[in-house]
């Protein structure tokens, strides 16, 4: 997460000092008090203001609508969104190593797709303003958790809650994913007509499925503008997700500045979002 920070800064032609906030957006964390923005800008010496956001999957560009609006009213001019997911081991591994039964793998297979990254994303005030669209269902919260002990006096319904214990990843894979895409195209046939559609350059999802990317792909005719390279590379990089493969295509030259793009990720809880803008 230094590391990220610091490229970064150099990237932005920014120093330290011109930060005004940091946010810190990762699923995985080492504290549930304070927050965890406190102890990377203790490491990092900063002196401006931090908090976190906690939103699943959807973290980043949680903390994105944040970041841009509270650069709108000038509060800020420059803020960080930091995520660090190194919890492969603490969340997923130990539950899928434990698999005793063809039911069990139902809920827990999804966390072997779990893969680690650190992200550091720069957000400037500019008068060019993303467009933000939440869709949230919270009937299917219980399909995708990692409940802390004690999570039934936070829940009416834990059935499907804790299977493989606290702190341990319980997915149902294929009713989310399932559930998510179906959900994610009746939003994008709600948001955006054929014509806007097929005008963005690139699409950006919360990549936890090669097949449910190609899938979406397909039935929305973006062609090669969904961009899911970052999933067989790395596998589902949870909150770091889109902005690494926001990083990842401009190192490969797919992304460039002036594109107009959408963030289109899904996330457990349920939660949906379409964000564009011009990059």
């Amino acid at each position: 997460m230094i590391a990220a920070v610091r490229e970064a800064l150099d990237k932005a032609s920014l120093r330290p000092a011109d930060l005004g906030l940091l946010i810190f957006c990762g699923v995985g964390r080492g504290f549930v008090e304070p927050s965890n923005a406190a102890f990377l800008c203790q490491a990092l010496d900063l002196a401006c203001d931090f908090f976190d956001v906690s939103d699943a999957c959807m973290s980043w560009v949680r903390a994105l609508q944040i970041a841009d609006s509270l650069l709108s009213t000038g509060v800020h001019e420059h803020i960080m969104i930091v995520n660090g997911e190194f919890t492969a081991f603490e969340f997923g591994l130990p539950g899928v190593l434990k698999v005793r039964s063809r039911e069990e793998l139902n809920y827990t297979f999804p966390a072997l797709t779990i893969g680690e990254a650190a992200t550091a994303t720069v957000v400037s005030r500019s008068p060019a303003r993303w467009r933000f669209r939440f869709r949230t269902d919270a009937q299917k919260a219980d399909l995708c958790t990692v409940p802390l002990p004690g999570y039934r006096d936070f829940c009416l319904s834990p059935g499907r809650i804790g299977l493989n214990g606290p702190l341990q990843l319980v997915s149902f894979g294929a009713d989310l994913t399932s559930g998510a895409l179906e959900a994610l195209l009746a939003f994008v046939g709600d948001t955006f007509t054929e014509d806007e559609i097929a005008a963005f350059d690139l699409w950006f999802p919360h990549a936890a499925s090669a097949s449910l990317c190609d899938t979406a792909a397909k039935r929305l005719g973006l062609g090669g503008k969904l961009y899911s390279a970052v999933f067989p590379k790395y596998g589902n990089l949870i909150s770091a997700s889109v902005p690494a493969a926001v990083s990842t295509a401009l190192d490969e030259g797919v992304l460039q500045r002036g594109s107009r793009i959408v963030f289109c990720p899904a996330s457990a809880g349920l939660s949906l979002a379409l964000v564009d803008g011009v990059f």
